[in-house]
């Protein structure tokens, strides 16, 4: 008896782990979503009034900003020797977004000030159309996996009974 407990609420934990695993996942694609938004407004106010390097600019980014993992991307590609040719890792992710993130990163500093800031403008509308559909879905899903995960795990601890 005692052992058909402890395998249920064993489960139970597991579960809670695995939704708690997605729900960390959720929460930080819309922290990489924020972070690229403070990116563009630190570049666009940079461009505007400054004439630094864009490696430059992302150092001085990276110093002033908390931990995301899209300071992970923008240091690979401050390091890039060549910034076409970027391979960025994907983390949080999907394959169309890291697209997206690359052609945006590949485009900074390439273009005379007027047309990057407008460039920057384009960016800007676009990822915050992108990061509140990730907020919706971070407010909507993250405590519901968590839930999940335990409901799904006191089952499987069931079924094994």
């Amino acid at each position: 008896m005692i052992t058909r407990l402890l395998i249920s609420a064993a489960s139970s934990v597991a579960g809670s782990f695995v939704g708690l695993f997605f729900s960390k996942r959720v929460k930080k694609k819309a922290a990489y979503y924020d972070a690229l938004l403070d990116f563009i407004a630190h570049i666009t106010s940079e461009v505007k009034f400054r004439k630094n390097s864009v490696r430059q600019i992302c150092n001085n980014f990276l110093a002033t900003s908390s931990d995301t993992p899209f300071n992970k991307n923008l240091l690979e590609f401050s390091e890039a020797s060549n910034p076409f040719e970027i391979v960025l890792s994907r983390g949080v992710l999907k394959k169309s977004e890291l697209v997206e993130v690359r052609q945006f990163l590949a485009s900074i500093g390439t273009l005379d000030s007027e047309t990057q800031i407008m460039e920057l403008e384009l960016a800007k509308e676009k990822f915050s159309t992108l990061s509140k559909k990730n907020n919706e879905t971070k407010h909507k899903f993250s405590s519901m996996y968590v839930k999940l995960g335990f409901l799904a795990g006191l089952a499987l601890g069931i079924i094994l009974l």
